[in-house]
């Protein structure tokens, strides 16, 4: 959880100074990883409480971050840098289960998957995922993240279109905000409930939604 990308947040997510030495960069990536996990574990971050689990002053958390909500917000963005890389970055030629010569559509639902996947599995997706995180600067981060997504999903939705393979009237960037939109509540509404569905059902629902905002079979 301690990863975080040149430009990926906002202010409140970046350093506060940022840590010079490895000491320093280990510190930080510690006080990183006991907020995540108290986040997890509480639904919540309080500085001292984290201090105490890295053993040291709460002070020395704001040398390494804008305060608390510095360190909410790095939390989160650290989250949604683990869900790029697990379900953007990675090329999806890498996964097994994907059909050789897969066409545009069926690569993309694979990847819904993955990102289902992935928000099930982490311990921070019920908690973020499902809205459990009210701090303001987590939701700066989360509305920062979102219009990276959609941005994404309308260059993927795009891709298709030139590829002949998505009705090229269709306009990309509100296909792109319906989808996400409905991935997102979906979720949302899943990881909520006590005892959330199978994943192979909220992918289908998402599936779903996207083949008749694309108007795909």
């Amino acid at each position: 959880m301690s990863r975080a990308r040149d430009g990926a947040a906002p202010a409140l997510a970046r350093d506060a100074g940022g840590p010079a030495t490895a000491k320093g960069r280990a510190t930080r990536a510690r006080l990183l990883d006991a907020a995540a996990a108290q986040l997890a574990a509480d639904g919540r971050i309080e500085v001292a409480a984290v201090a105490e689990r890295c053993g040291v002053a709460p002070s020395v958390l704001y040398r390494y971050f804008a305060g608390r909500d510095g360190l909410v917000a790095a939390v989160v963005d650290a989250l949604y840098d683990d869900y790029a890389a697990a379900v953007f970055d990675r090329p999806l030629g890498e996964d097994p289960d994907l059909p050789a010569g897969a066409g545009w559509l069926v690569r993309e639902e694979h990847r819904i998957g993955r990102e289902v996947a992935f928000l099930y599995a982490h311990p921070l997706g019920r908690a973020v995922a499902a809205g459990l995180v009210h701090d303001a600067a987590a939701t700066q981060v989360d509305a920062a993240r979102l219009r990276r997504h959609v941005a994404q999903a309308a260059r993927n939705i795009e891709h298709g279109q030139r590829r002949g393979e998505l009705d090229p009237a269709i306009d990309a960037g509100l296909a792109a905000a319906a989808i996400i939109g409905a991935l997102r509540a979906v979720i949302a509404d899943a990881l909520g409930r006590p005892e959330p569905p199978p994943e192979a059902e909220v992918v289908a629902t998402v599936v779903r939604v996207g083949r008749a905002v694309l108007r795909a079979g």
